[in-house]
């Protein structure tokens, strides 16, 4: 669980922005929303290969700019 503590001094929108941050790295937003529906196994596999093809990709098209 996030726990994020505001000084006196300092400006509560920073410590929101802090929270957030800190939530955003624990990934439980992220999890929320991918659990939020059924996805079948066969789907998720699918997608992530298809995440890795595109991440090839990019990867590759970086390598041949340079």
């Amino acid at each position: 669980m996030a726990r994020v503590v505001i000084s006196e001094d300092e400006n509560l929108e920073s410590g929101l922005k802090r929270f957030r941050r800190s939530r955003q790295k624990e990934g439980t937003v992220q999890t929320y929303k991918r659990k939020q529906y059924y996805t079948k196994p066969s789907d998720e596999r699918r997608a992530a290969k298809k995440k890795a093809i595109r991440k090839m990709r990019r990867k590759l098209l970086r390598k041949r700019r340079r």
